[in-house]
């Protein structure tokens, strides 16, 4: 059975059927490099020669005849962190201490070993409650090849699950009951780089929990009331929901959280500039120079069309590529840079509906994803998204795609028709 993707890599559930096992089967894309077969063969083989609780296992990895590469990994009916995060669930808080001291210890006896995972974050940790969380998801394309990055990583990727957030503003203890601000320490300097592994795990561990352990106890009746209200409530706030038409980011809706952006610890090539004539624009409206920006792809998204999203036509788009799966599965996002003249208060983005974006800024393009300043983000609906600006004179605006409506079976894309940076 097809489970999803992860980047330029096919995810199956098979059965193992010389021992009876369920096992996760991960095939790389038969039109895959040598270079990245071989990286995906030897960070896959060097995972397997540690063994421990919070690592998922490796039973076999080799290249395959016809082309790219396969790995059989444990699988242990969990599901990773970023799918519970997209369904609205954080890692509980009664897991989360021995679950995250015993990740950083994993992560630890890989350093140890001279293995190096180099792609971590929610995506690569695998939660069930019945099972420790496994670290996995070996074989990714390495975005570094140092064991202090990879803490850092780990670092980021633990407070996003207990947050639900990718804002490093929010603290978990600030957010979440029964965690203390030891848990912010440890993670904030894992995150600046005074811990390493073993020290992050030493940390976490240290820490006493204040929550009662979590129960796993048989069925009882004692949940069916329970069960059944929150069913119904789930129901009526789902048809309250379809009866009216307000904006889910709506401030009156839910409270209001900082900027949310995905972070990415990766060194990229600062992609070609699009040179562009530039129209005539509004008064109020402010000339702007766009460019792509594919730090995680090939570096090129139709920039043909590029001079679209600032002619002040709506009936002329720029459109994204196709992907076959949801961006999430592949990259981190894509996006397009905008040199604006003068110092912009609002911006507003007219795209296909159900489109996620995210703004940043930075003075310059730069090397690090994670240098971008963010901003806000949200997601565009039937009319046109619009989002307050700071006061920033110059420098270079990122409009950040993370999330593409799907427009046909299997093909998510989206189109934007204008965005319109004002005074």
């Amino acid at each position: 059975m097809r489970l999803g993707r992860d980047g330029d890599i096919d995810e199956w559930l098979a059965t193992d059927t010389a021992l009876d096992r369920p096992v996760l089967v991960r095939v790389l894309d038969a039109d895959a490099s040598p270079a990245r077969v071989a990286e995906f063969v030897t960070t896959t083989r060097a995972a397997a020669t540690v063994e421990h609780v919070h690592l998922a296992g490796v039973y076999e990895v080799a290249e395959s005849p016809a082309g790219g590469a396969h790995a059989a990994i444990e699988w242990n009916g969990g599901v990773s962190i970023a799918d519970r995060l997209a369904a609205g669930e954080t890692l509980p808080v009664s897991e989360f201490l021995p679950n995250a001291a015993g990740l950083a210890e994993g992560l630890a006896e890989l350093h140890a070993a001279g293995v190096i995972h180099g792609a971590i974050d929610p995506g690569a940790i695998v939660f069930s409650a019945a099972h420790p969380a496994k670290l996995s998801s070996y074989g990714r394309r390495r975005l570094s090849h140092r064991p202090g990055k990879d803490t850092v990583a780990l670092a980021r990727a633990l407070r996003i699950a207990v947050t639900g957030s990718s804002s490093p503003a929010i603290r978990p203890s600030h957010l979440v009951d029964g965690l203390p601000a030891s848990v912010d320490d440890a993670i904030r300097k894992a995150e600046a780089g005074e811990y390493d592994a073993r020290a992050l795990g030493a940390a976490l561990r240290a820490i006493p929990s204040t929550l009662p352990p979590s129960r796993r106890s048989g069925w009882s009746w004692r949940w069916v009331i329970p069960a059944a209200m929150l069913l119904i409530s789930a129901v009526v706030i789902a048809g309250i929901g379809l009866a009216i038409d307000v904006d889910p980011d709506s401030p009156f809706l839910f409270p209001a959280t900082p900027p949310v952006t995905r972070d990415v610890t990766t060194t990229v090539t600062t992609p070609a500039s699009t040179t562009t004539t530039l129209p005539e624009v509004a008064p109020g409206v402010l000339s702007a120079e766009p460019s792509v920006y594919d730090p995680f792809g090939d570096q090129s998204e139709r920039e043909r069309d590029l001079p679209n999203l600032i002619d002040g036509d709506f009936s002329t788009t720029w459109r994204t590529e196709r992907y076959f799966d949801p961006l999430p599965r592949i990259k981190e996002g894509v996006g397009v840079t905008f040199r604006v003249s003068g110092a912009p208060g609002a911006v507003e983005i007219r795209a296909t509906p159900n489109t996620g974006y995210s703004i940043l800024w930075a003075e310059t393009i730069p090397a690090d994803f994670t240098s971008w300043e963010p901003i806000g983000s949200g997601t565009v609906f039937d009319a046109p998204a619009e989002l307050q600006l700071p006061d920033r004179d110059g420098g270079v605006w990122l409009l950040w795609l993370t999330d593409l409506p799907e427009q046909a079976v299997d093909e998510f894309f989206s189109e934007l028709s204008e965005v319109t940076f004002s005074a």
